[in-house]
């Protein structure tokens, strides 16, 4: 499943007018608006691929009045990796100085013993 944040959503936008825009694209799993405040939505597809081709063609489209912004949502929910990544590639560390040391094992002690 992948979550999309669609930002600059009219206030008198609707579920329903944002699920016919998007259902298009694939099988829907929920479509959240909010109301206060009003200005962004939250759509989620159940394939990753309906949500990619989603962005594709309706970030930056005119939905209800308003031009629409369509990105994936910065949440701890599922989403595709970055285009060009590789596909059981190994991850990058997540530490500040870059981790993995080439390979090296680490000496426990400071004078190499």
């Amino acid at each position: 499943m992948a979550k999309l944040y669609i930002g600059n959503v009219d206030k008198h936008t609707d579920k329903r007018e944002l699920e016919a825009e998007f259902a298009k694209f694939g099988k829907l799993r929920e479509v959240w608006v909010a109301r206060h405040p009003p200005g962004f939505a939250f759509v989620e597809f159940e394939d990753d691929r309906d949500a990619e081709d989603a962005i594709r063609e309706m970030d930056d489209r005119n939905v209800c009045g308003s031009r629409i912004r369509v990105e994936w949502a910065k949440s701890a929910g599922r989403k595709p990796p970055p285009r060009g990544a590789v596909p059981g590639g190994r991850r990058r560390s997540r530490s500040p100085f870059g981790g993995g040391g080439g390979g090296r094992g680490r000496s426990r002690s400071p004078f190499g013993g």
